[in-house]
């Protein structure tokens, strides 16, 4: 599997990441290693060390989908990381229980990530 840095510079080698994607936890297009985060991607997996997360909450999005008879109304997760470059990463999760387990896993991995979404002042 072909495995892409989430923020430059933080280059792992392939067989530690092989190792720690092939016991990783699957939930959904996250997956919980023991030293990084894995977002699945179509051609390969991105990695975040759990060192570069700043902060982590869960996303919840209703989506409605018109069908031929009615209208669905789903919700959807995601899982987001506040990195320490700047940037926020998202990934989609099963259910709220799984992005919850996200969440405790990233803050047992690394204590210092702020657990919780704050709303930017303006």
């Amino acid at each position: 599997m072909k495995f892409k840095p989430e923020i430059s510079g933080t280059i792992l080698s392939p067989g530690v990441l092989e190792q720690d994607y092939a016991q990783a936890q699957n939930m959904g297009r996250v997956h919980l290693g023991d030293s990084c985060l894995f977002f699945r991607k179509f051609s390969g997996a991105s990695y975040l060390p759990y060192s570069h997360i700043l902060r982590a909450w869960l996303r919840q999005e209703e989506v409605k989908a018109r069908m031929c008879c009615a209208t669905a109304n789903f919700d959807q997760f995601f899982l987001v990381a506040a990195c320490a470059d700047g940037q926020e990463r998202r990934g989609q999760v099963i259910d709220k229980a799984s992005g919850q387990a996200c969440l405790d896993h990233i803050s047992a991995k690394n204590p210092s990530v702020k657990i919780g979404y704050v709303k930017p002042q303006p």
